[in-house]
């Protein structure tokens, strides 16, 4: 099967497909951006290299070569996603597909550059990461792990349960092409029961984006605390004025219109305390970071991990990034961050809106060549009348509609004229002759859908994998979801051909055909 996208796969309206924060969206429009700082240029540590080096390796990964482009000072491009089943959703091979874009593009233009893509196993929201999901023909299949609840532990140190595994056999099953028995193989062997989330993640998105040079990074790595410890002491000094920075900047954003991304807690340290395999908050003293905290911190910084607006300063501090790829709601916060990273005296990176893409595999292609459609009814949930039975029906019942009411407006004119009282009556009429045509219009609708069935089954199908549930397919769907129809070598094809500049959404078509 040919695996290589048409040459013009559409772009389509972002803001229809995937409304983003307004804040994002004037960003990435160059409306309220502001330039970034010069690139972070402190010494890389090489004990953060020889740690990721030894993960990745681990996880079937091997990046010796890029990390030792990384501590010569290449740029960093980096992209951040949480773990989850089955790869997480499918965004997160889109953002690491768009790093390993810049990359090339970078390198190309003769800078090196080195890619990033940050697991936040830190995290603790185990309902958000303890979902899959896949489309097979008109049905969306789902897995869920039954036990995890929010803040029980870390998601980089959670069991993975029996219910993934289930769920992979009951897909194969149904599934019995070779694409999809690759992909089940690797998912089963990563998501086998006991092995923690972190693990089966990144071991998951190694087998998918080994070659691609991008380099996983686990947030729980004690050395990247380490090698951010001076970023994050510095807010940890200076708290009272980061409070100051955000309710500025919320201010800002409320006189736009705009909801405030983060919730921003003065009671509570910017940092959790690591406990077992779970974290625990640490109370702010009057808004400031108490000195025995800032002291443990000097001389621990692995015991602490940082919160969701904190996490990015001590990334950028750790690996030293040039770009960040980010999506709507990431950028938004980010935007949020930007006057404590003053307060702090941490220069920012480029911040870069995410692409967006929706896949579409042959057999897509070939429903929607059947059914007749175009990208904007994909949107819509019920099927275009254009797609059923009964065309000429359809134009006959719209003329009749036309022509009674343009006779209807000359008769309800004379009365006018001619018998005042009468008017009441006509418009009347005039309403039960339109409740009639609508009732007719929905009986051919109900016969053209009877008369459709196999119509109604292909949109189904398109619907399941194009548009899932209503909701944009790479938040919907899981990394796996196009692997059990393009392979698992597929992602790679991905990374080549994806635009790392243009944050549109676009329709990405894989197999024979062209533009649709």
């Amino acid at each position: 099967m040919a695996t290589q996208p048409t040459p013009a796969a559409p772009r389509v309206p972002l803001e229809e497909w995937e409304p983003i924060h307004p804040a994002a969206a004037a960003f990435a429009a160059a409306e309220s951006a502001t330039a970034p700082g010069a690139a972070p240029r402190a010494a890389r540590s090489a004990s953060l290299a020889h740690a990721l080096a030894d993960a990745n390796r681990r996880w079937g990964n091997p990046v010796d070569g890029e990390l030792s482009r990384w501590l010569a000072g290449a740029d960093a491009v980096v992209t951040g996603q949480q773990p989850g089943l089955l790869g997480g959703p499918l965004l997160t091979l889109v953002k690491a597909a768009a790093v390993a874009g810049e990359v090339r593009r970078r390198r190309t233009a003769g800078r090196e550059a080195v890619g990033f893509l940050w697991l936040a196993t830190a995290d603790d929201d185990l309902p958000e990461m303890g979902w899959g999901r896949v489309a097979v023909g008109e049905e969306l299949l789902e897995v869920r792990e039954p036990e995890w609840t929010r803040a029980a532990a870390l998601g980089g140190r959670t069991a993975v349960g029996s219910a993934c595994e289930a769920f992979v056999d009951a897909l194969r099953a149904k599934l019995p092409g070779e694409n999809a028995a690759h992909a089940l193989d690797l998912a089963r062997r990563c998501y086998a029961p006991g092995t923690l989330l972190g693990e089966a993640t990144a071991t998951f998105l190694s087998g998918l984006l080994s070659g691609t040079g991008i380099v996983l990074v686990d947030a729980l790595e004690a050395e990247l605390a380490r090698a951010a410890a001076a970023t994050t002491g510095a807010v940890l000094e200076k708290l009272p004025a980061c409070w100051d920075a955000f309710a500025a900047t919320a201010a800002t954003f409320k006189a736009r219109g705009w909801s405030v991304p983060l919730r921003i807690s003065p009671q509570k340290l910017p940092v959790f305390r690591r406990s077992g395999n779970g974290r625990e908050p640490v109370a702010a003293v009057k808004g400031a970071c108490p000195a025995g905290v800032l002291a443990e911190h000097a001389r621990h910084p692995e015991r602490f991990v940082p919160n969701a607006w904190l996490r990015p300063l001590a990334a950028d501090a750790a690996l030293g990034t040039s770009v960040s790829i980010l999506g709507g709601a990431e950028l938004a916060y980010h935007i949020q961050t930007e006057g404590a990273r003053a307060v702090a005296a941490t220069a920012r990176p480029e911040w870069r809106l995410r692409p967006h893409v929706t896949i579409v595999t042959p057999a897509e292609r070939r429903l929607v060549s059947q059914l007749r459609v175009g990208t904007a009814e994909i949107l819509h949930q019920g099927v275009p009348l254009a797609s059923l039975p009964g065309k000429a029906t359809r134009r006959r019942i719209a003329q009749m509609r036309a022509a009674m009411a343009k006779r209807m407006e000359g008769v309800s004119s004379s009365a006018r004229e001619e018998i005042p009282g009468l008017v009441g009556d006509v418009e009347a009429t005039d309403r039960k002759l339109e409740a009639a045509v609508a009732w007719l219009e929905g009986r051919l609708a109900a016969a053209a859908a009877r008369d459709a069935e196999t119509t109604m089954g292909r949109w189904r199908k398109v619907r399941a994998f194009l548009r899932p549930d209503g909701q944009p397919q790479e938040r919907r769907l899981s990394v796996l979801a196009p692997l059990l129809k393009l392979g698992v070598e597929w992602p790679a094809r991905l990374a080549d051909s994806i635009d790392p500049g243009d944050p549109g959404m676009h329709l990405l078509f894989w197999g024979e055909g062209g533009p649709w």
